[in-house]
């Protein structure tokens, strides 16, 4: 069986948001951005309805706790919980899990306390997609 693709990403979103000053909030660069009414960071020919800022873990394991603890060490510790930074009007933990192997009926994960800890310290809800 092969293993499964894992995404997890923070993603803080909105119609006002402004990337450059959720970078410089949290001194910290995102893998992706967009803002409202500029190309969309998925298609250039395409304009963005929202604002976007995403950091997203590099890591190869096959540990979704793994990536987890890769994103909240580069996010570090902001003096503002993420859902309060101006702009922003949605902020979250994205884990994304894809199967490619049909025969694999059970993906478990687990998240340790420590994390979730984190997690809703930093203004985040989570949001889990197994496909």
């Amino acid at each position: 069986m092969e293993a499964p693709l894992i995404i997890v990403a923070i993603y803080l979103r909105g119609e006002r948001l402004q990337p450059e000053h959720v970078s410089q909030a949290l001194s910290v660069q995102p893998s992706k951005s967009q803002k409202t009414g500029g190309p969309c960071y998925e298609s250039k020919n395409v304009t963005a309805k929202i604002g976007i800022w995403a950091l997203i873990a590099q890591t190869d394991s096959a540990i979704v706790s793994d990536h987890i603890d890769e994103i909240l060490k580069k996010i570090g510790s902001p003096p503002t919980p993420l859902d309060k930074i101006d702009g922003v009007d949605e902020a979250y933990l994205d884990v994304f899990i894809g199967v490619e192997d049909e025969s694999a009926k059970t993906v478990e994960f687990a998240i340790p306390r420590s994390q979730l800890k984190e997690v809703v310290r930093l203004g985040l809800c989570g949001h889990f997609t197994v496909s």
